[in-house]
């Protein structure tokens, strides 16, 4: 397979990972608008929410990498018995998985919410929405588990048409249940949540009788060895640290940046929600980078595998790189999709050019850590992660804050500080090619 045929087979698998998620990311959005109309308590309530469930989802991230990784291996390896057993466990993980974040969700939602601002009003309809989504937490484990399983056989349309069904339904029960439609009760933030609970429940039931109908899952094939699980477990727990690592850096150096002023927070936001819009290719293409290394590493295609991260890289850099142009051109215009506050806007207009500069090491970092977690280096991308978020996103901006005490510009530089360093370090990992994803998965 030369470059141009590889390239295709990126984008082949790549396109389809995007449209999900846009329509995961249009649903989030979604909520968002039906409740902005309800007040802005229930407005602040969804936003919070959000975030916090995005936290607590480490857990079921974490599994799904691993499980992505080991069926990418045995799908390039042709090893159906490993790989089918390998899913039949996931399956029992995932269980074991939501009644973890059931009991966490319960137990730490509400002091989390409390913590990170929320009193009143806002605090209870937090917590009756969170409420809910925890109880059923088990279902979103389950879309996440079976759409990595889809994705490393190759396949990632199936879960793309599966969000588009499920979209459309959390859309139109969220509006009827929200606004109290066709004779029914309003019951307002709980109708978004109840939205999310019966979409992710007809998601995992769709993929979970699909994957039945295709054998992916098969319980009279056995269960995976306990070989196989330590290295599920030495896949998936490095991934929960990445997570914790860059979620608290990430608060901590939102917290430097209130301590000048809610307009510079703000613009801070303005700036995650811009590139939002860039990060969905790098995403796809890091996802994509992670199955095709783990597919032909199984297939024992060292260089293809190689190949598959720099072309996957190449993609991703001149996609994302277009967009920071844009970021760097027409700030005004992205600035404004946001706010139009006459005191935020002057920082929006710094930090969406600051934005621009960020794209081509962002794309860098964040396709070659997917290849590295292909190849099963999950634990160094968490080296990577602890370093740029920590070591120098923090530190720096620690420094220029309160010992330099100088302006919030320079304190926003180290955020490109945190990414150009992942970029540089996962680029030479990647060079070094020390990968351990070996023959010990064959045995």
């Amino acid at each position: 397979m030369n470059n141009r045929e590889l390239r295709k087979e990126i984008n082949r698998l790549a396109w389809p990972i995007i449209a999900s998620m846009v329509l995961i990311r249009g649903v989030g959005i979604a909520d968002v608008i039906i409740l902005g109309h309800t007040g802005k308590e229930p407005l602040a309530a969804i936003g919070l929410g959000q975030q916090i469930t995005f936290v607590g989802m480490a857990l079921a991230y974490a599994l799904s990498v691993g499980v992505n990784v080991m069926v990418s291996y045995y799908t390039g390896s042709k090893n159906p018995q490993k790989r089918t057993s390998i899913i039949n466990s996931s399956i029992w993980l995932s269980v074991v998985v939501g009644l973890i974040m059931i009991m966490l969700g319960e137990n730490f939602s509400r002091p989390l919410a409390a913590f990170m601002g929320a009193e009143g009003q806002v605090l209870d309809l937090v917590w009756k929405y969170l409420r809910l989504i925890w109880l059923f937490y088990t279902f979103r484990v389950f879309v996440y588990n079976l759409t990595a399983i889809f994705q490393g056989t190759g396949d990632s349309r199936t879960p793309m048409y599966v969000v588009s069904i499920t979209n459309v339904v959390h859309i139109i029960v969220a509006y009827i249940l929200v606004y109290g439609k066709f004779g029914l009760p309003s019951i307002g933030i709980e109708g978004a949540a109840w939205a999310t609970v019966i979409s992710d429940f007809l998601g995992a039931s769709i993929m979970y009788i699909i994957a039945l109908k295709r054998g992916l899952i098969n319980f009279k094939m056995g269960w995976a060895t306990p070989v196989q699980l330590r290295r599920l477990w030495d896949l998936s727990l490095p991934v929960i640290g990445e997570r914790t690592f860059v979620s608290t850096a990430i608060m901590l150096f939102n917290a430097i940046v209130l301590h000048y002023s809610v307009a510079a927070y703000a613009a801070t936001q303005i700036v995650i929600n811009i590139e939002a819009f860039s990060f969905l290719p790098g995403l796809a293409y890091m996802q994509t980078a992670q199955i095709l290394v783990g597919q032909n590493l199984g297939a024992k295609n060292h260089e293809r595998a190689v190949r598959s991260g720099y072309q996957a890289g190449w993609i991703a850099l001149s996609i994302m790189s277009v967009f920071g142009l844009t970021f760097l051109l027409f700030p005004s215009f992205w600035v404004s999709i946001f706010t139009n506050d006459p005191e935020v806007v002057p920082y929006g207009l710094y930090v969406c050019k600051m934005a621009a500069a960020m794209q081509p090491v962002l794309a860098i970092t964040m396709v070659f850590g997917g290849a590295l977690r292909g190849a099963g280096e999950t634990r160094w991308v968490m080296y990577i992660s602890f370093i740029g978020a920590w070591i120098v996103r923090l530190s720096f901006a620690s420094f220029f804050a309160y010992i330099l005490e100088w302006s919030v510009h320079p304190v926003w530089w180290a955020m490109f500080m945190d990414w150009a360093s992942r970029a540089m370090l996962a680029l030479w990992r990647y060079r070094k090619g020390g990968w351990k994803l070996s023959e010990e998965d064959d045995s």
